[in-house]
């Protein structure tokens, strides 16, 4: 195989469809929490190595043992590590400076960088310093449970952890998790005269940023993860790759001065389960790959500093590379500022059972530039009320790319171009088995598009214009049964929907819907994101947009102060529509509505928002007497805490102030259990409070002596299982 020009890898791409096969069938499986407490191993190092201990608030400078730990960055940088060591930093301390540990391990003996005591994160400011943390040249290297910032004035480089490498050959085993990665003010466009790419390419700023370099000894990692961290008000990137390792027959001609060594690309990067939020420029941002993963990430807020064009979660310059599971919001740029991007020098790219929703954006980028981006595959995501641009193509052709099984929706006063060709190159595309709906006559929707090259076929457009050359097309009504909702499960379709059983087979189709249902190998198959039978109809299904701004949500009743429980403008800047604003008072504040009990399961979503982590909010389910069945709360504690057999526990998940969480509570009423998620995760399986009836009410709750705190809730779906 040619270094300059890589074929796709059959049988890794193979492994991992089906892999990903196999993750939508449990698509909200549990995961570790975020932040966990040490375990007993990790805080005395492992069986062939030596522990170190750092606790850089201790009076005097031990010799790095627990009982006289080091108490500086200076001490712990200047060991040589070897296979097995441990780095171990108390919890509730501080040190300055930046983190630049030598050595690497083994794959059975990794060198482990860790917390230990009892507390809040032990955190390293890089005070001056360009990162927290530098891992240089090092492999098989774990680096967990810390919280890393780097101030600065956006105009020099930054970063939370800095993966570098020069020279070095392959590097496997580095794996960063449960980081708290925050306040890192790198290099942006907007407040330097360098241009758009600043903070990026060689030399990023962002949370975490991981490069190869060099000239003689080509180099790369392989195996590097990147799991389970949270990244925010963090400038440039969120996380990115990039290698000067990059030459290939597809490279595009504007990145000839940027790569300069032959083709050697990052192989089986795995970025899992971050939350990212409040992100100056991209989100997840992966170049230079072979078999990139990108899964059950959350993204909220992104492009909000830059200046310069994003996107949430791209790639460029990579080879079968898959995203999936993801959840991205909060685009607040047209400058791109899509949700996200296939962009240029890539083949065998799959964007597969994500949702996006209040880009300003749009949806997608496609970007070929003066090379064809090749063999790519969007399939069975969801879109909601993305402005500007459903797919954008920039200047160049596309060859073999495959659209279909998503579910485009747009409420009134959105404004998009479903297909916007900016472009005379070929665009071999086939659009299939898409449902594009819109409700609201205000805002105006079109297509950009005259190349007959991209065939649209066997789609389904509701209140939307029929684009010129489309053939089978479906103009009926799609009976979605939660519309406007951002929420996936809204876009299931109802009985009598012109979408069941319209569509037509698309070869090798990944096998599953978005939400883990089969997809008919033969036969007529439905249009959009959902491929099962049709739903119950929801007797809740609230977004509380067309309620009236500053009074009490229609159909809902409010105990309390009246003034407590308004309907108002989302708190997150940029999303569509309105919430039900919450204000803490000096004695409880409930907001009730009652629905018919369902005979089997139920699932019952809200979206929750807190402006602060000292005070509590409720999502409750009573039943017609008043009696709770399950209840969830985001704490006063900083945990999301939920009721098992009626009492309350509290898990490890410590919420963010100011940012939206998914929170899904699923009963099971013949089990006697439900099962709690927030953000796509399953955080438990408890049990329903004994004696209780069937769920019949929905409650939101703000305790009494919580007066000023401001919460709020939108996106209420109850959800039967079974009609």
């Amino acid at each position: 195989m040619s270094p300059s020009k890589p074929s796709p890898s059959i049988r890794k791409r193979r492994a991992l469809l089906a892999f990903a096969a196999t993750l939508a069938t449990a698509l909200c499986a549990a995961v570790l929490p975020l932040n966990p407490a040490p375990a007993a191993a990790a805080t005395t190092g492992t069986s062939t190595g030596t522990a170190y201990y750092v606790d850089c608030a201790a009076s005097s400078d031990g010799g790095g043992s627990q009982t006289a730990p080091f108490n500086s960055l200076a001490d712990v940088n200047a060991l040589a590590l070897q296979p097995g060591d441990s780095v171990l930093f108390d919890r509730g301390t501080t040190c300055l400076g930046s983190f630049t540990p030598h050595g690497s391990g083994t794959a059975a003996a990794p060198i482990l960088v860790d917390a230990y005591g009892s507390g809040a994160l032990p955190a390293i400011d890089a005070d001056g310093a360009t990162q927290a943390v530098l891992l240089s040249d090092e492999s098989y290297l774990h680096l967990r449970n810390l919280s890393l910032s780097a101030p600065g004035d956006n105009t020099t480089a930054r970063r939370g952890v800095y993966v570098y490498a020069a020279d070095a050959g392959t590097l496997p085993g580095i794996v960063l998790q449960d980081l708290d990665i925050h306040d890192v003010r790198g290099a942006l466009p907007a407040k330097t005269t360098t241009g758009n790419g600043t903070g990026k390419y060689a030399n990023a700023s962002g949370g975490i940023v991981v490069e190869a370099q060099g000239s003689t000894t080509p180099t790369a990692f392989a195996g590097l993860q990147i799991l389970d961290n949270r990244i925010h008000a963090v400038d440039r990137q969120g996380i990115y790759t990039w290698s000067n390792w990059c030459q290939s027959s597809r490279l595009a001609a504007f990145w000839d001065t940027l790569c300069t060594a032959a083709w050697t690309p990052y192989t089986d990067l795995v970025v899992s389960g971050n939350l990212l939020w409040d992100i100056g420029g991209d989100g997840i941002a992966p170049m230079t790959g072979q078999d990139t993963l990108v899964q059950h990430n959350t993204l909220r807020g992104f492009n909000e500093r830059s200046g310069s064009p994003n996107a949430g979660m791209w790639t460029a310059n990579s080879v079968d590379a898959t995203f999936q599971y993801n959840d991205t919001s909060g685009g607040n740029s047209t400058s791109d500022g899509m949700a996200y991007d296939v962009d240029h020098s890539t083949d065998g790219v799959v964007f597969q059972y994500n949702v996006s929703h209040d880009n300003q954006g749009g949806f997608f980028l496609l970007c070929p530039y003066n090379t064809p981006t090749s063999d790519f595959v969007i399939r069975d995501n969801i879109s909601v009320n993305d402005g500007a641009r459903g797919f954008q193509v920039c200047d160049g052709a596309l060859k073999n790319g495959q659209i279909y099984h998503n579910t485009l929706y747009l409420a009134g006063g959105i404004s998009q171009q479903i297909v916007t060709e900016s472009t005379s190159s070929t665009l071999d595309v086939k659009f299939t088995d898409n449902a594009v709906v819109r409700h609201g006559s205000s805002g105006t929707v079109g297509w950009t598009l005259s190349d007959p090259a991209w065939v649209i076929d066997h789609n389904l457009f509701y209140d939307v214009p029929v684009p010129s050359g489309a053939t089978n097309s479906v103009t009926g009504a799609p009976l979605l049964n939660g519309r406007e909702l951002a929420d996936p499960y809204g876009y299931q379709l109802a009985t009598g929907s012109a979408a069941l059983s319209a569509g037509v087979q698309v070869a090798s189709d990944g096998g599953l819907d978005y939400f883990g249902n089969a997809v008919p190998s033969t036969g007529a198959v439905d249009i959009g994101a959902y491929q099962g039978a049709a739903v119950c109809t929801p007797p809740i299904a609230d977004t509380f947009n067309t309620d009236t701004s500053g009074a009490a949500p229609t159909g809902w009743t409010v105990t309390g102060t009246a003034s407590g429980a308004l309907v108002g403008a989302d708190p997150a800047t940029g999303e569509y529509g309105s919430s039900l604003r919450l204000t803490g008072q000096s004695s409880d504040l409930t907001v009730a509505q009652s629905f018919a009990a369902p005979s089997g399961d139920v699932r019952v979503d809200a979206r929750l928002w807190a402006g602060q982590t000292g005070a509590a909010v409720g999502l409750h389910l009573l039943d017609a007497s008043g009696n709770p069945v399950a209840q969830f709360s985001l704490a006063a504690d900083g945990n999301a805490a939920y009721t098992d057999s009626g009492v309350w526990t509290d898990s490890s998940f410590a919420y963010p102030a100011s940012v939206w969480l998914p929170v899904s509570l699923v009963l099971h009423p013949s089990a006697g259990t439900y099962d709690v998620y927030v953000n796509g995760i399953r955080l438990a399986t408890a049990h329903l409070t004994t004696g209780a009836g069937a769920a019949a009410q929905v409650r939101l709750r703000v305790p009494g002596g919580s007066a000023g705190s401001s919460f709020a809730a939108d996106d209420l779906l109850v959800q039967p299982l079974s009609c």
